[in-house]
């Protein structure tokens, strides 16, 4: 319990650059690669960890519990800083989580055009009808209270 304490400590204090990047190496046989760690990337989930992978040039998703022994303090050497800054801001302009979704809003709406009444649409005047209707309901009132 205590190594992996030892190595979230480790994460979160670079000594390579003060910031939300933390330069590291995940020794992983044939697919080890210089790794970048950007404290910014949430991954919504405790159990899992983004890191930009050199070897792949992509930001990955890995089980914490998993990854976490297997990643180290990059040496002096081992990866050019310059390159895996640059590959890892090329990958973060294209990075999409996969459980975001794009919205269908458009940035600019066309305004709203005025509906034109039709016939069927048109509202019927219940109080210009005149005498006529005004007389038609006095009758069946009184029709109905004889």
């Amino acid at each position: 319990m205590e190594q992996n304490s030892v190595q979230v400590k480790t994460m979160s204090g670079s000594s390579k650059q003060k910031g939300p990047l933390w330069y590291g190496y995940l020794e992983a046989g044939e697919k080890s690669s210089p790794v970048v760690r950007d404290e910014r990337l949430d991954t919504g989930n405790a159990k899992t960890l983004f890191l930009f992978n050199l070897a792949r040039r992509q930001i990955l998703e890995f089980t914490r519990e998993i990854v976490e022994s297997k990643l180290r303090e990059l040496k002096s050497g081992e990866a050019d800083i310059d390159e895996l800054n640059a590959a890892y801001g090329e990958a973060r302009r294209t990075f999409k989580h996969p459980s975001t979704r794009p919205l269908n809003i458009p940035e600019r709406g066309a305004p709203a055009k005025a509906a034109k009444p039709t016939e069927d649409d048109s509202f019927i005047d219940l109080g210009s009808a005149g005498d006529a209707d005004e007389g038609a309901w006095i009758d069946s009132t009184e029709t109905e209270e004889s």
